[in-house]
């Protein structure tokens, strides 16, 4: 599945709407709620130590910046994840975006799509000292 997240236009009338870091970061959990098993923003793979924040006026995955539109990748069962996607609270408060402050959340499925390797050459973690 694809989904382009970006921005309400410039000439939207009234309150247009910018996308935040805790937009992206309930969009991801929404996709792994929805049975993603692999996500990317922007070719940046998620993974558990994934920061999604805001850096001054930047929203930063993995802190490189990016800028809209965002491209988000996920892999999973094409025949079930876009609906279960928008059955999570997540996937309900992009629609709510979508709806009232114009911002775009256009869904693509798709039989084949890649999501890049995480670039880190190890994962860090606790290990006992000596022997007990």
């Amino acid at each position: 599945m694809e989904i382009t997240a970006d921005d309400a236009p410039a000439d939207r009338p009234g309150n247009g709407g910018v996308i935040l870091d805790t937009d992206l970061q309930a969009l991801a959990n929404a996709l792994w709620m929805a049975g993603a098993e692999a996500i990317s923003i922007d070719g940046h793979r998620l993974t558990s130590l994934t920061a999604i924040r805001f850096a001054g006026e930047a929203i930063t995955v993995d802190n490189v910046s990016l800028t809209p539109p965002y491209d988000i990748v996920a892999i999973g069962d094409p025949a079930t994840l876009p609906a279960r996607l928008l059955e999570t609270p997540g996937g309900q408060t992009w629609l709510g975006l979508q709806a009232n402050f114009g911002i775009t959340f256009d869904r693509v499925t798709k039989d084949d799509v890649t999501v890049p390797a995480d670039p880190h050459e190890h994962l860090l973690y606790a290990k006992p000292e000596g022997t007990r």
